[in-house]
């Protein structure tokens, strides 16, 4: 099924961070800026640090706001199990701001 002349995203190697970060790149700026501090945040609470010399500026969509750069780059170093908890995270905090 893996198709090899498309190179997948490493966010789209699981379905629901696939989604949660589908969310986050259609929501407003200032939405951005509250998810990436909720992001940041239960990295560091899950001990998940960000490999910040990593981080350069790029022409990727999160670039464009330091902290959304900083909280996706938390996001790609985080194991598949704990992208998994800030995903479900993420969906919850949307859906809340949504309702």
């Amino acid at each position: 099924m893996n198709n090899s002349s498309q190179k997948k995203r490493w966010y789209d190697e699981d379905p629901t961070l696939s989604l949660a970060v589908s969310f986050i790149k259609n929501s407003s700026a200032e939405q951005q800026r509250k998810i990436a501090e909720k992001i940041i945040e239960k990295a560091i609470s899950l001990n998940i640090s960000a490999n910040e010399t990593k981080i350069i500026i790029q022409r990727r969509w999160h670039d464009e706001d330091e902290k959304l750069s900083l909280a996706m780059n938390h996001l790609q170093e985080a194991s598949q199990e704990n992208r998994k908890i800030i995903a479900l995270d993420i969906i919850e905090f949307l859906t809340e701001i949504k309702a």
